[in-house]
């Protein structure tokens, strides 16, 4: 599942991977597996019916594509798991949630519903996905403070769940982690890393000291430098963050869990762990090592790209 800016379903890379989109009688049902939080504000560039799909910015229509894209046209390969699916909710509008909206879309992944159906009485766990994607995160300016959605991530984790969440584009300073939902135990963090599998300047660091844990984040790190994805209309364009990188980890779980369909969201995650290569990052203002250990895997279109 995609919580962004939303999803560009008509994009040919993208469309026969939609959970709506059914091959054999070449039909949609959007209901149950889009939500709009949103609704009909600020449509630009979108159908003007909630129900149907869209994005009014790109980012989420990228990184579903480096989750699983894969383009009939060319037979280009985009995504970690091209033979995954995918369900979206739109919980920006024009680039900026709200801890309603963010709550929003976790509730409609719990247990999906139509767009102007009742949560509680149209609600169906067994649309839920198994892996969430969250490119985003909450900051004061967005209404957020440290707890504000902690509940609701802990709800979903209890589900069974996989939350994976971009780490944050603060860096280089240390414990620069430090907003919902990527701070938290509960996710699973990624940090950004570039071709040659060097943390990336603008990746955000551990330890999270905002709430005096000291925990290590993000847990694992992956391609976010000049990543080539999917874009509305049917095009493709480079962007680079922790953004790009979390999809990516999205897609790797989801080809674990093709392999063993009942390992979420601990095993998979700790899979994940166990493959990946560790480094020691140094303290940018020192020198001196901070002796946080990240780890990472290199995936997707950066050059050079390694399996």
């Amino acid at each position: 599942a995609s919580q962004d800016t939303g999803v560009d379903w008509t994009h040919p890379a993208l469309h026969d991977q939609y959970r709506g989109w059914i091959t054999a009688t070449q039909t949609v049902t959007h209901p149950y597996n889009w939500y709009d939080y949103w609704g009909t504000a600020n449509r630009q560039n979108c159908d003007p019916n909630p129900q149907v799909p869209c994005d009014d910015n790109s980012h989420g229509t990228h990184t579903v594509g480096t989750m699983l894209g894969e383009d009939p046209r060319n037979g280009q390969i985009i995504g970690m798991a091209p033979d995954a699916q995918w369900i979206g909710c739109r919980n920006m509008n024009g680039g900026d949630g709200t801890p309603a909206s963010y709550i929003g879309c976790f509730e409609f992944f719990l247990a999906p519903f139509p767009q102007n159906g009742n949560p509680q009485t149209d609600g169906d766990p067994s649309k839920a996905p198994h892996i969430i994607n969250n490119s985003w995160y909450c900051p004061p300016s967005e209404g957020c403070d440290f707890a504000s959605l902690r509940q609701v991530v802990q709800t979903v984790r209890a589900a069974g769940q996989l939350v994976v969440v971009s780490g944050g584009n603060d860096g280089p300073g240390c414990s620069t982690v430090q907003y919902p939902i990527t701070a938290y135990p509960e996710v699973f963090g990624v940090g950004a890393h570039n071709g040659a599998g060097n943390i990336t300047g603008f990746s955000s660091r551990g330890p999270v000291t905002v709430d005096g844990s000291g925990r290590l984040k993000p847990q694992i790190s992956a391609a976010g430098d000049s990543v080539i994805s999917t874009t509305p209309s049917g095009s493709y364009g480079s962007k680079s963050g922790t953004s790009m990188a979390s999809p990516h980890v999205a897609g790797a779980a989801a080809l674990y869990l093709q392999a063993n369909p009942s390992s979420l969201p601990g095993p998979v995650s700790q899979a994940l762990l166990n493959a990946a290569t560790a480094n020691v990052i140094s303290n940018p203002g020192t020198g001196s090592p901070n002796l946080l250990l990240y780890t990472g895997f290199l995936a997707g279109n950066e050059e050079p790209t390694s399996t």
